[in-house]
């Protein structure tokens, strides 16, 4: 699931929330995925008020959802 949501902030060039676990604790972040490893092990991505992308592993992505205000409706 949570590679479906990846995918689709990187094809539609929109934030989704997720959840990532970072030196032990979790932090919900909105996010705008611009790239996704080849092997789906990683992805990098902006955050608020960053112009460079950070790359993340999947592996620390709890879970991830739509942005507020985005439903996931097909325009």
């Amino acid at each position: 699931m949570i590679d479906r949501f990846l995918r689709y902030s990187q094809e539609r060039e929109t934030k989704i929330c997720v959840v990532l676990m970072q030196d032990g604790t979790m932090k919900k972040t909105n996010l705008r995925v611009t790239a996704i490893d080849p092997d789906g092990a990683g992805f990098s991505a902006l955050l608020p008020g960053r112009k460079r992308a950070v790359h993340f592993d999947v592996a620390d992505v709890l879970t991830a959802a739509y942005a507020r205000g985005d439903r996931g409706e097909l325009e």
